[in-house]
């Protein structure tokens, strides 16, 4: 390990999300996990928008990332998409999308 992969170690998730070289989503991701005490991804593997809603209400507080699959949602549509966002802002988490079928060929 070099010195310098040591030294970004040593420092604070808060500290690592200052560097001016990191790209803007990992910093706000390492701020997000320096606030929530946490880097907790859950991924909902669920197939109905209100369960994805709800299961985003009640876990949002305690999670930086929510792992979504559109293509195993059977109601997917714009209400989906503006609610998990409008939680995600209101929660502090970021979505990340995981498209189950994109690699098979």
């Amino acid at each position: 390990m070099s010195l310098n992969q040591r030294s970004c170690r040593l420092k604070t998730f808060s500290a690592r999300a200052e560097s001016e070289t990191l790209p803007a989503l990992s910093s706000y991701l390492l701020s997000l996990i320096s606030i929530k005490q946490s880097n907790l991804c859950v991924s909902a593997d669920v197939h109905t928008t209100s369960v994805l809603l709800r299961l985003a209400e009640e876990v949002g507080d305690a999670i930086c990332i929510l792992k979504t699959h559109a293509d195993i949602i059977d109601d997917f549509s714009d209400r989906t998409i503006k609610g998990l966002q409008e939680i995600a802002r209101r929660k502090y988490f970021l979505i990340f999308e995981d498209r189950k079928f994109g690699d098979i060929g």
